[in-house]
C-alpha cells in the first residue's frame, strides 16, 4: 500500500517534508538582494531534475490556480505543464524571473493542507510540426 492512487496516511514521504515541512511552497526562490538566475530548474518527485534556460522561456500560461503551462523555444519546443493547486503566485514569481527551482510533489497525502500550495505533476511535452 505504499503507493495508493488517492490521498493517504500510508504513502510514503513527499518532497514536501524534506522541502521545509507541512505548509512550505514546493519552490525555491530568490532572494531580494539576488540577481535574477539565468536558469530555473525543474525537480520530479523520481529524484531526476532538468534546468532550462530563462531566456526560452516565451509563454506563460495560467488556466486556473490548479494549472500553469510554460512554453519554452530553445534547442527544441517545449510545453512544461504544471499542475496541483495554489500555484498563481509561482506563475507570477516565474514571470518575474525570481524562481530558481520547483519541485513535483507526487501524489496528495493529509500531509499537506489543503490551503498550502502544491505541484502534484510536472509533464514536459516536445512539441513538432506547425501549429
Amino acid at each position: 500500500m505504499g503507493s495508493l492512487p488517492f490521498p493517504s496516511n500510508e504513502n510514503q514521504a513527499s518532497g514536501h517534508a524534506v522541502m521545509g515541512g507541512v505548509g512550505a511552497a514546493p519552490w525555491q526562490k530568490t532572494m531580494p538582494t539576488e540577481g535574477a538566475p539565468v536558469m530555473f530548474q525543474v525537480r520530479f518527485c523520481h529524484g531526476g531534475a532538468t534546468s532550462y534556460a530563462y531566456c526560452d522561456l516565451r509563454e506563460i500560461r495560467v488556466r486556473d490556480a490548479g494549472l500553469v503551462q510554460l512554453g519554452l523555444l530553445g534547442m527544441e519546443k517545449l510545453l512544461i505543464s504544471i499542475s496541483g493547486r495554489h500555484l498563481t503566485e509561482l506563475a507570477e514569481l516565474i514571470a518575474a524571473g525570481k524562481i530558481k527551482s520547483f519541485t513535483e510533489l507526487g501524489p496528495r497525502t493529509f500531509d499537506r493542507p489543503e490551503a498550502s500550495p502544491s505541484i502534484d505533476k510536472i509533464t514536459v511535452e516536445t512539441l513538432t510540426g506547425y501549429e
